[in-house]
């Protein structure tokens, strides 16, 4: 996971709930939010439910969130290539 800090990041909507890091690799719960994957998966090693409703979950029921995914891979290139032209 990325860390992610207000100043440094205008992607407010691509931090984990959780973690409250940048995401690498974002999925959509059945209630909704959107986690990284690493958190929600480690979260349900312990515990099978949605950390936010409770219900049942598993792993397969997970969707990527391809547009989130791309987005986030973007905005770190162009802050990468911001950086080096600096």
């Amino acid at each position: 996971m990325l860390p992610c800090t207000s100043h440094l990041s205008p992607l407010s909507h691509a931090t984990d709930p959780l973690m409250q890091t940048l995401m690498e690799d974002p999925v959509e719960l059945p209630s909704g939010v959107v986690m990284d994957r690493p958190t929600i998966v480690r979260h349900l090693l312990n515990d099978p439910t949605d950390p936010f409703t409770r219900q049942p979950l598993s792993e397969e029921q997970l969707l990527p969130a391809e547009t989130l995914k791309k987005e986030i891979r973007d905005w770190i290139a162009a802050k990468n290539n911001s950086r080096s032209s600096s």
